[in-house]
């Protein structure tokens, strides 16, 4: 007789670190209460494949059990399982439960099969609660064009007025749909009214109504409105690809041609509307929904790549990634992000090949370079970054960038590669670019201090980045070092006991403090906070400097950590 889910719950060990070593012993075992386990030891490490396969088998034991039964579901839709996530869905309506999410993918399952008149009432009969709110309308507006119900359609999407903060998503589906039902002038009403002008609109919408201008004989008109997206974001390849397109000839194709494509379109600008940072899952899921629809929706992909990386998962993201379509323009943006997850993954080497090849694809783009020398300078290779930099240099125009971020990154592995005259000129540029921005004021102000230069200017520099980010304990720690350099002991210790209290783990700060107690005799306090810098692992030069003071304390005469 199968155990009954409420006694695996009441059963579960209390502890993640037990299920953790348990679980994976347990799933071998093929027993229901191991899968349980080892799908809810998947699910804490948001791997939702794994998590779907184990519950999908305890549910096989336990088929009444309603709530195991939509846990199973949202697992299966958030992994893409999409033919199993169809089966739970009717499972779970079968049974009387009213799901909204459950419902949605019905709706769209409908709409795949071109059954409109069924979809419509799915999406009309569904609960408003949450997004659906707003998501239900827009995908019954599209069931009604697939119905010919155009002035219907329109009348569907009144939820999503400027009180629910989505009218702009309104506006562009009245366009769309407007525009896929030969309302030309109707649409490009509704484009327009989304933004002051067309070439500031987002780019989903510039791209549908430059689209309609080129179908409509506009075609002088839609190149102007894609050259001054251009002028704004030149490394754009989607709008890049647009002139490219019109070039050589060939027809645009159009945002949404189907009722099919339109809820797709809908359920995409639901997903990428929603905060990453709280919204990851339901995010994933309608993102899965758009797929569901239209599989060559490679936007949607890139989404879900994205939501995989804001939860961590590197390995995951670059499954989804890769699986894009080179011939995309999103494929390179893929790629991009492919090479950043290869070095958090420690496989540095990996990500330096891949962006190297970038680098030779497309002789005429920085971006592969440039973040070549941040995953380099990350992982404090400053040399090769600084190779890496210089490289993407050549490729600016007239050797110069108007990117501010530029000359900071590549200053910092100027500097840490011991060419400050280089490293300084940098971090000038970046300020001549950008005056008041603090991580530069912050960096040049305490490389100044560190080499006894500039000193009353780098306070001045330190002080000011210091009011546009009071909680950033690195630049608290850098007045406080100024102060120290200046001997104002107790000033100092006052910044660097702040600046510990925001960054308490961080061996340079606990290292300045204790200088500083040391210098306003408390000489107690000094001793356990470089003690304390030694433990939370200080670069290899540091250590014999702190192991030193901790000896002897600091010199009289010296006024700055460095003597031992």
């Amino acid at each position: 007789m199968p155990l009954r889910l409420g006694r695996i719950r009441k059963t579960l060990l209390a502890s993640i670190g037990m299920t953790v070593l348990l679980a994976p012993a347990v799933a071998a075992s093929n027993s229901e209460y191991g899968s349980f386990l080892a799908g809810q030891h998947a699910e804490a490490l948001r791997d939702t494949d794994r998590a779907a396969a184990f519950m999908l088998r305890v549910l096989e034991e336990n088929p009444d059990d309603q709530k195991l039964l939509r846990r199973t579901f949202i697992l299966s839709l958030t992994a893409g399982k999409m033919e199993t996530a169809v089966s739970l869905a009717q499972r779970i309506e079968g049974a009387g439960g009213k799901m909204s999410t459950a419902a949605m993918l019905l709706g769209v399952d409908l709409v795949r099969q071109g059954k409109y008149a069924e979809a419509q009432e799915k999406f009309d009969s569904m609960p408003r609660n949450g997004l659906t709110t707003y998501a239900a309308p827009l995908a019954m507006a599209w069931a009604l064009v697939g119905l010919g119900e155009i002035d219907k359609a329109l009348e569907a999407l009144a939820p999503l007025d400027q009180k629910s903060g989505f009218a702009a998503m309104r506006d562009l589906h009245t366009g769309l749909i407007n525009e896929v039902s030969g309302r030309v002038d109707a649409a490009e009403e509704a484009y327009r009214a989304i933004s002051e002008t067309l070439s500031n609109a987002p780019i989903r919408v510039l791209r549908a109504a430059g689209g309609m201008f080129e179908s409509t004989g506009r075609e002088a008109e839609a190149r102007k409105l894609y050259q001054a997206y251009l002028s704004r974001d030149p490394d754009s390849l989607v709008i890049g690809q647009e002139l490219a397109r019109m070039d050589a000839g060939e027809a645009p194709i159009p945002l949404v041609r189907t009722p099919a494509e339109g809820v797709a379109e809908s359920l995409f600008n639901v997903a990428s509307a929603l905060p990453r940072d709280r919204a990851g899952d339901i995010a994933i899921v309608y993102a899965r929904l758009a797929l569901h629809l239209r599989p060559d929706f490679e936007l949607a992909r890139l989404l879900i790549g994205e939501l995989f990386d804001a939860e961590n998962q590197h390995a995951r993201a670059n499954d989804v990634y890769t699986s894009i379509n080179p011939a995309s323009p999103y494929s390179w943006s893929a790629r991009l992000r492919v090479a950043n997850n290869l070095a958090d993954l420690d496989t540095v080497d990996e990500a330096v090949g891949l962006l190297n090849m970038m680098a030779d694809e497309k002789p005429e783009r920085t971006d592969a370079l440039v973040r070549l020398g941040g995953i380099l300078r990350s992982k404090e290779r400053y040399g090769d970054a600084v190779v890496a930099y210089d490289r993407a240099a050549e490729r600016f125009k007239n050797g110069e960038t108007t990117d501010w971020f530029f000359y900071y990154s590549r200053g910092i592995a100027l500097e840490r590669s011991d060419l400050w005259p280089r490293a300084e000129a940098d971090f000038q540029k970046a300020l001549a670019l950008e005056p008041d921005q603090p991580y530069v004021l912050n960096y040049l102000g305490y490389s100044w201090v560190d080499k006894g230069m500039n000193i009353e200017q780098a306070r001045g520099m330190i002080e000011k980045a210091v009011e546009k980010r009071r909680n950033d304990g690195f630049i608290v720690d850098s007045l406080g070092w100024v102060l120290y350099r200046l001997g104002d002991y107790a000033g100092s210790v006052k910044q660097l006991e702040r600046a510990i209290r925001l960054r308490p783990s961080d061996p340079v700060i606990n290292d300045h403090l204790g200088d500083a107690y040391w210098r306003v005799g408390r000489k107690l306090e000094a001793r356990f906070q470089w003690q304390r810098a030694l433990d939370l692992d200080p670069e290899d030069d540091e250590i014999v400097k702190i192991e030193n003071k901790l000896i002897e304390g600091l010199k009289n005469g010296k006024a700055d950590g460095s003597d031992g």
